[in-house]
């Protein structure tokens, strides 16, 4: 009879030491789920981070290279034969036209605010 008792015993606690390991085992692959999702999370940021600011480089270039232009194209406006001279009135109205639409389309730029309403 104690031995019966004895196996039962030593069944159960076999039972439990095998349930308890497979729990934990099931624990900690949730555990790796999550910190995997984590870390899945982080690369993706980390990827876009390095993708905005390549973005943000490249559009900075690109104003660089276009003040670039407007600085080299200037002084060769200024100096050429008819920098001094007055537009012809069709040259100057097509100028002016464009000037309203552009303050109609963007108000907040400097001149546009003191143009009035004539342009």
């Amino acid at each position: 009879m104690t031995a019966v008792a004895a196996g039962a015993l030593a069944a159960s606690a076999l039972s439990l030491y095998v349930a308890g390991r497979r729990d934990g085992g099931q624990i900690r692959e949730a555990e790796i789920a999550a910190l995997t999702r984590e870390r899945d999370v982080a690369r993706r940021e980390a990827e876009g981070e390095r993708a905005s600011a390549s973005r943000v480089a490249a559009a900075l270039a690109r104003g660089a290279q276009g003040q670039a232009v407007v600085s080299a194209f200037i002084p060769q406006a200024l100096n050429t034969e008819d920098g001094h001279e007055t537009l012809a009135a069709e040259r100057a109205a097509r100028l002016h036209d464009a000037d309203r639409r552009l303050c109609q389309a963007a108000p907040d730029l400097i001149g546009c605010a003191t143009a009035g309403p004539g342009g």
